[in-house]
């Protein structure tokens, strides 16, 4: 017998861990029992903690008798090892949850049970452990169901550390980012009544960026993602909708689109709802959906601010990652966004737009079928100076002769897009009351672009043309305009490597020095360092900080067109208006600081033994 006492290998917890060591194993019908140490090494009511193939165990001596339960409370994952005994009763000392040492039976009613765990004592003066041949993967989905349901309290209590470690948990256990944004998703459609939040949209992004970010930072972004999400729901479902009764008559998809419009326009949210569950019960193809959706959130001049169309663009990204499961859910809130946001036409800002574009609106059909019959190329970086026009109504002309001549859509949204990031680079920080703005064209223009990808039509076509006059409103946000780095333009300073020159990058945005910031940005693209790695810190720079969804907004942006552009000016002037937008805004790091501590906790420190300098 080959001895295993507590001198063996340790886990970083601590823990003995047991698949390091030579054990005797013996099976006994479907337990495996695996040796642990010699009984001789325990107190009374003392706890050992160890590690057996992925199982986390707390090992007590209690009234001359041994007992075996998983070392991770199933509230908060606190190690049960370093709890204390009391007339048989378990105690965890984070938040006192009770167990019965026995059978780990919870004396909390809504807690979960540990799992307990036979102890055996024999002749050779060994504790042996017997855990079931599937244990490993069991324990696996064991957290990952604590996890969910402990995430799911700490959506109801809005608290962003118990989310923070509900969020560790499961990653810890293997639990997919899908399995997770999923349920956050669907928590954040379904106990909502606000609409598509800022929260499941940063759980969208999340989804959308997750290779353009560090894994260190995996955990944290889905914790902003969920904080969004808990800090906007009541905790309370929505009330019930049902598609329309099935009938050999359907009607025809002319009639739903007319009805659709008709109950948008009439801010009648529950009918316009029910009208889209029909279209998903009957099984009507996601470019049907989207033409409804698209087309309601154009009917009225930059809805939102721009937000119908983008929140709309991230509801099929987020159904598409989801694979539409749970649609009825993710696809509701939406129709809260198109009744219930702003419709420009109403406002005094836009009194000298409407004039304009409406005889524009009513030849759309006319536009769209030229579009369709014609093919020409676009000089997008030549047409993004045409966008940046002073007046928007010789720009209106020339959109429409360019879209008769058959130029595709989304290449000029695509240029609306580059001129945005212009206006976002060029915009001066004493207008910062106005930083949404900038921001919120730059996602529309993106989301634009998404649009014609899921549903293109004469409709989506005014979305261009709302786009073309508040970029052209914007100009006063550029007066004057801010400095932007010139190609070549360098900082009077020496890196010896990349790395440096991003911490450095980082040094700069702890204390708001944007222009340098910029400088040093336009320097690294320059010498064509890695972009990944700028990319892995613009999003380390972002998720530190307690952002706001515009921040998300502006880095999406960024990246996925630096990524569809093979022009330099272009790449370039998309990561410095990211660059900008996201080192001019200085915020508290309370996420931050709730993720580490859970991850400082999931890795078996204690807080109360953190030393902060």
């Amino acid at each position: 017998m080959r001895d295993t006492t507590l001198s063996s290998q340790e886990t970083p917890t601590g823990s003995i861990n047991i698949e390091e060591l030579p054990v005797d194993i013996v099976e006994d019908q479907e337990l495996v029992y695996h040796q642990l140490c010699s009984a001789d090494s325990f107190d009374d009511l003392e706890g050992k903690p160890f590690h057996i193939n992925g199982t986390h165990l707390a090992v007590f001596k209690y009234d001359e008798k041994y007992y075996a339960v998983d070392n991770r409370c199933p509230h908060m994952g606190y190690p049960m090892s370093q709890g204390s005994i009391r007339d048989g009763v378990l105690i965890c000392h984070w938040h006192h949850w009770e167990f019965d040492l026995k059978s780990g039976g919870c004396f909390l009613a809504s807690g979960d049970d540990l799992k307990a765990f036979p102890v055996e004592l024999r002749d050779d003066g060994y504790l042996y452990v017997g855990l079931a041949k599937g244990e490993r993967e069991a324990a696996r989905r064991r957290v990952i169901d604590q996890g969910k349901r402990a995430l799911e309290r700490g959506l109801k209590d809005r608290s962003t550390f118990f989310i923070a470690k509900a969020v560790t948990a499961l990653r810890d256990a293997g639990a997919t980012p899908n399995e997770i944004i999923h349920q956050g998703l669907h928590y954040g459609t379904h106990k909502s009544s606000d609409g598509w939040s800022s929260g499941v949209t940063i759980l969208t992004l999340a989804a959308n960026l997750w290779d353009d970010v560090d894994p260190k930072d995996h955990n944290l972004f889905l914790v902003h993602g969920l904080s969004q999400i808990s800090r906007r729901s009541s905790g309370s479902a929505r009330p019930y909708r049902a598609p329309f009764p099935r009938m050999e008559d359907a009607h025809d998809l002319e009639t739903l689109l007319r009805w659709f419009r008709y109950f948008i326009e009439k801010r009648h949210s529950g009918a316009a709802e029910r009208i889209l569950l029909t279209l998903k019960d009957r099984d009507y193809d996601k470019s049907v959906i989207a033409d409804f959706i698209y087309t309601a959130a154009t009917d009225f001049y930059f809805t939102g601010d721009g937000h119908a169309i983008d929140f709309a663009n991230k509801m099929f990204e987020a159904l598409d990652y989801v694979e539409w499961e749970g649609a009825y859910e993710i696809l509701r809130p939406i129709v809260v966004d198109l009744v219930g946001r702003t419709r420009h036409e109403e406002t005094s800002r836009w009194a000298d737009a409407v004039p304009v574009l409406e005889p524009v609106f009513e030849r759309l059909d006319s536009i769209w079928d030229d579009n369709q019959t014609n093919e020409c190329d676009l000089d997008i970086s030549g047409f993004t100076q045409t966008l940046l026009g002073d007046e928007f109504e010789p720009t209106v002309k020339v959109v429409e002769e360019k879209l008769r001549a058959g130029v595709d859509p989304r290449d000029i949204c695509r240029a609306m897009t580059y001129a945005s990031a212009i206006r976002t680079a060029r915009f001066h920080l004493k207008n910062e009351g106005d930083w949404h703005d900038v921001a919120n064209i730059y996602s529309y223009a993106h989301g634009l672009y998404q649009a014609f990808g899921y549903a293109p039509s004469a409709n989506l076509l005014r979305g261009i043309f709302h786009g073309v006059v508040f970029l052209a409103y914007l100009r006063w946000l550029n007066m004057p305009a801010a400095r932007i780095p010139k190609p070549g333009q360098r900082l009077d300073e020496t890196y010896d490597s990349e790395k440096q020159m991003l911490d450095r990058l980082q040094e700069f945005a702890d204390f708001q020095k944007v222009f340098e910031a910029e400088i040093l940005v336009n320097q690294y693209l320059e010498e064509g360092y890695d972009i990944r790695s700028l990319k892995h810190t613009l999003s380390h720079i972002l998720l530190r900080e307690d952002a706001e969804l515009h921040m998300f907004q502006v880095l999406e942006v960024a990246f996925r067109h630096y990524d569809l552009t093979e022009d330099a000016e272009e790449k370039r002037m998309h990561m410095l208006a990211a660059t900008r937008y996201i080192t001019a805004q200085k915020l508290m790091k309370n996420i931050l600081w709730s993720t580490e501590n859970a991850e400082r906790l999931a890795r078996g420190e204690l807080l109360n033994e953190r030393d902060d300098d």
